[in-house]
């Protein structure tokens, strides 16, 4: 006769470590996070822009830290020192925070807080045309060092009694930058001059612009201006008034005019020419892009580098 076989019964000893083990490696960690007061399973609440794309001629809808990443990579040679960047992102950050925060609505555009076009505010632009301007291979190495840069400043904005300030930057001040309403008509507690050494080496610290009397009496719209002189200057030695053909000018008027880089300006006569020579580019204000540049490269990092351009103003996270 043929043995009966005997049926194994599990063993209860090896099921009960499994599930042991599983519990172990699996549901302790849980019970853990769970208790924790910061929740892991939340995603931080990233405010939201409404961008009007000048390019596109239509709205976008992006996260702001989206958004930031394309205003940095706009704004700044994407190859300047990482620390740079960082300072250039919290102060894209902040800027576009502030407008949110306040409801600002973009004047020509009110169906959204920013546009694109830097002549209205920061100046932006879409992955797909970076990636076109750069090519694949440096286009992405380039791109993965700004969303490295916005990464770890994630949320960072800065604030002046507890308020986002106005986070206005220019390229290169040419040595000092200005005070807020020696361009613009608000005096700031935190858009103060200070002397600006770090630019130095901008290739935006000094420059020429040469006009003919005829030009310059068409621009300027005086008869003639061969009588053209400075006539007040502002302590940062930006032109505060200039009088041209018995007319008198503000700097920022001539500037504009005229298309010089900024308002620190002399004016000098050559033969039947006038001859600008111009320190600095921008309108001076706030954080000098190649200042940042030069601080990073002697070993500031962007808290430094913001907390010199902006007074007294505060670094916190916002979200």
């Amino acid at each position: 006769m043929a043995r009966r076989r005997r049926r194994r019964r599990p063993r209860r000893g090896c099921l009960t470590a499994v599930i042991l083990i599983a519990f172990l490696c699996i549901g302790v960690p849980i019970l853990l996070v769970r208790s924790c007061t910061v929740s892991f399973f939340t995603p931080r609440k990233i405010p939201l822009v409404s961008l009007w794309d000048e390019k596109a001629q239509a709205v976008r809808s992006l996260t702001l830290e989206e958004y930031v990443e394309g205003v940095v990579a706009a704004e700044m040679p994407a190859s300047f020192h990482l620390e740079a960047l960082k300072a250039q992102a919290v102060a894209a950050r902040t800027y576009a925070y502030r407008r949110i925060a306040r409801g600002e609505a973009h004047p020509a555009h009110p169906e959204a807080h920013l546009s694109s076009d830097y002549s209205s505010g920061q100046a932006w632009v879409s992955w797909n045309e970076f990636l076109a301007r750069f090519g694949p291979v440096e286009g992405r190495l380039l791109q993965r060092r700004i969303q490295t840069a916005v990464r770890q400043t994630a949320g960072v904005i800065a604030t002046y009694n507890s308020e986002p300030i106005l986070a206005v930057y220019h390229s290169t001040s040419g040595g000092r930058t200005e005070n807020s309403e020696h361009y613009w008509s608000e005096a700031l507690p935190y858009l103060r001059s200070v002397s600006d050494p770090f630019s130095a080496d901008s290739p935006h610290h000094y420059s020429t612009a040469v006009f003919s009397f005829t030009e310059l009496a068409s621009r300027l719209e005086v008869d003639d201006a061969r009588d053209i002189r400075v006539v007040e200057r502002y302590p940062s030695g930006r032109v505060k008034t200039l009088e041209a053909g018995g007319k008198w000018f503000s700097g920022r008027t001539v500037r504009q005019r005229l298309g010089l880089k900024s308002t620190w300006f002399s004016v000098e006569q050559e033969g039947e020419q006038v001859v600008f020579s111009v320190w600095g580019y921008g309108h001076g204000v706030g954080m000098s892009q190649y200042g940042a540049q030069g601080m990073a490269a002697q070993g500031y990092d962007y808290k430094a580098i913001l907390k010199y351009y902006y007074s007294d103003i505060d670094l916190v996270t916002a979200y």
